[in-house]
């Protein structure tokens, strides 16, 4: 999870919000009612209002945030939120407590514990569960087999280290998974 999150409000300027998330180095933005998330703000959101030649002076981050994604307590395992993410098809969970929102965890964080052994593959096209080795732990003390077997909904599907992507083909380029999308940039 990273502590560190960008949060905003629904009522500011979404060029204001697009200004921080850039400054920031991020994808996303929480939008917060006070200590409450009521949405996200992401990248994807904001290509998409490009998309449809939408006017950004006149348009607040509310007009474009999506639904809040799942949240997680601090103590929930990195399976919990592959799990929710792929059941969701959102790639990032909210990790809350009584207090709010704690952070954010997107699945290029937590790429490299689900398909980490895969990178030692040649670069070629993988499956997000080829490469598996049936020794590797996660940071909890499940094997990787466990993972997969509990998880069979989201073992069929890879993350993308770039854009954090959940996708059923894995690129190996330069070290690096990435989706059909990232390995052509």
């Amino acid at each position: 999870m990273s502590h560190e999150f960008v949060g905003v409000s629904e009522s500011d300027a979404l060029l204001d919000a697009v200004e921080l998330m850039r400054a920031e180095n991020t994808t996303s933005a929480v939008v917060l009612r006070g200590n409450e998330s009521v949405g996200l703000v992401t990248t994807e959101a904001i290509l998409d209002l490009l998309l449809d030649d939408a006017r950004f002076a006149d348009t607040t981050v509310s007009d474009v945030m999506r639904d809040t994604p799942e949240s997680l307590p601090p103590d929930a395992v990195v399976a919990d939120a592959a799990n929710a993410m792929g059941r969701t098809g959102n790639p990032r969970v909210l990790v809350t407590d009584g207090d709010g929102v704690r952070g954010i965890v997107e699945a290029r964080d937590i790429a490299p514990t689900v398909v980490g052994p895969a990178r030692e593959q040649p670069p070629e096209a993988v499956s997000a569960t080829a490469g598996e080795d049936s020794g590797s732990e996660f940071g909890d003390g499940s094997a990787r087999e466990d993972f997969t077997e509990a998880q069979t909904d989201y073992a069929e599907q890879g993350v993308c280290e770039s854009c954090g992507g959940l996708t059923g083909e894995l690129v190996s380029v330069n070290g690096q998974l990435l989706c059909i999308e990232c390995r052509s940039v």
